[in-house]
């Protein structure tokens, strides 16, 4: 056991990805981001060898606002990057920041 801790891989961050009527929404640690704010937070992360996780709930979100979030993710410089469309119970907060 004692080699275990250090194969392991730093725990995913989520963002979340929402849309209202007339526009798409992200969320990283509670708190809503422009799309200028996840740059800066992704490419802090990604110099920390964590991964993002993108948690939808497909049903209500287009996939134009998911796309801009996987794009904004590859442009912070990460290649392996998780999502959820239908994520398990608990992991979207509910709707109404």
């Amino acid at each position: 056991m004692l080699g275990a801790a250090a194969g392991a891989r730093p725990a995913p961050f989520d963002v979340i990805v929402r849309s209202t009527a007339s526009s798409c929404t992200s969320e990283v640690d509670g708190r809503k981001v422009t799309t200028d704010q996840l740059l800066r937070i992704a490419r802090d992360k990604a110099k920390s060898g964590r991964r993002p996780l993108i948690v939808s709930d497909m049903a209500d979100t287009p996939y134009r606002c998911v796309g801009g979030v996987i794009y904004a993710l590859q442009v912070a410089g990460f290649k392996d990057i998780g999502f959820a469309a239908e994520p398990p119970p608990g992991r979207l907060p509910p709707h109404g920041f």
